[in-house]
């Protein structure tokens, strides 16, 4: 059996419940192989008790100044003095096990993230996809590449620059391949890429992530992003006349959505139309020509309410 010693050193002000403890923003992460141990060793000038915790919980029995270990999980220890005086909770110490035990050469712990524009997303529309990668150590990373595979309901608009390394684009594959020389320990990098929807339903995009380097925790390697697209189209203008054409702001799509609402208000944020379950029947009876603001909720598939906000034009042709 393999024991490695972690050290967490605190420095205690007695009383004052003031306690510090060596580490960096981002928590560095000690990786284990199956069936080795890890020593936790807590130091406090006047500590005669401890507490540790996992994952904020406190670890029946673990009341000594040392505590061993082979269970994953963020680490923290509370000190106490002769006098029962107690400092603040330290910084964790984090443990992961390694994926591949056979793994003796450098590794690095890769994790991509990857998230789009909150906002609701209309057929046609452009919207943002941001992604990121993390280097959790313990080496730094050589040869990193991220793949976005972009399905083919989606339409590459165009790539934001990196915050580091290049970007390229296949056609032919629609993939987005970024490639970053060097990720150091602790460090991340950031991309932006706008895409449009072609076409309404959930829009599936994964994203991977590899190295040089081994990487010892594979279930952060790909992220998997789900967006509905919106099946509406909202005009922009109305030309009531009497000619059939755009005489009603006829929103297309709406039928698939049973619950929803429209409003309607003049450029002074007064309402002018009001409607739950719109009937497509507004056409801007006794109000003058210009733009108005619209405000369209619908409820999703999944039950969400989705805010659809914009313009629409109303012109009175002579």
């Amino acid at each position: 059996m393999l024991i490695r010693a972690f050290i967490l050193s605190i420095a205690l002000v007695w009383c004052a419940l003031a306690a510090f403890a060596q580490g960096s923003p981002r928590p560095f992460t000690h990786y284990l192989k199956r069936g080795e141990w890890a020593t936790l060793t807590a130091s406090a000038g006047n500590g005669v008790a401890f507490q540790w915790y996992v994952d904020g919980r406190p670890i029946p029995g673990a009341v000594y100044a040392q505590y061993v270990t082979n269970q994953p999980g963020s680490y923290t220890v509370d000190a106490f003095s002769a006098g029962n005086c107690g400092s603040e909770r330290s910084d964790p110490v984090e443990i992961a096990l390694v994926d591949d035990p056979t793994v003796n050469g450098p590794y690095a712990d890769l994790a991509v993230t990857k998230r789009a524009d909150t906002r609701p997303v209309v057929a046609d529309a452009a919207f943002n996809y941001y992604l990121n990668v993390l280097n959790r150590g313990p080496s730094d990373a050589t040869g990193v590449v991220v793949v976005d595979s972009l399905p083919r309901s989606l339409k590459l608009e165009s790539i934001m620059p990196p915050s580091t390394g290049e970007v390229s684009y296949d056609v032919a594959t629609h993939k987005v391949s970024w490639r970053i020389p060097v990720l150091s320990v602790n460090t991340s990098a950031d991309l932006t890429l706008v895409a449009k929807a072609l076409s309404a339903g959930t829009v599936v995009n994964t994203a991977t992530v590899s190295a040089t380097q081994a990487d010892t925790m594979t279930a952060n390697n790909k992220a998997v992003h789900q967006k509905e697209v919106l099946a509406v189209h909202i005009p922009n203008v109305i030309t009531p006349n009497g000619d059939g054409v755009n005489d009603q702001l006829i929103i297309k799509g709406l039928e698939q959505y049973a619950e929803n609402e429209l409003i309607i208000l003049n450029r002074w944020g007064n309402h002018v139309f009001e409607q739950k379950r719109y009937m497509h029947n507004w056409d801007g009876n006794g109000l003058s020509e210009g733009t108005y603001f619209y405000l369209l909720r619908i409820k999703d598939r999944s039950g969400q309410w989705q805010e659809l906000k914009g313009y629409v034009t109303l012109v009175r042709p002579k």
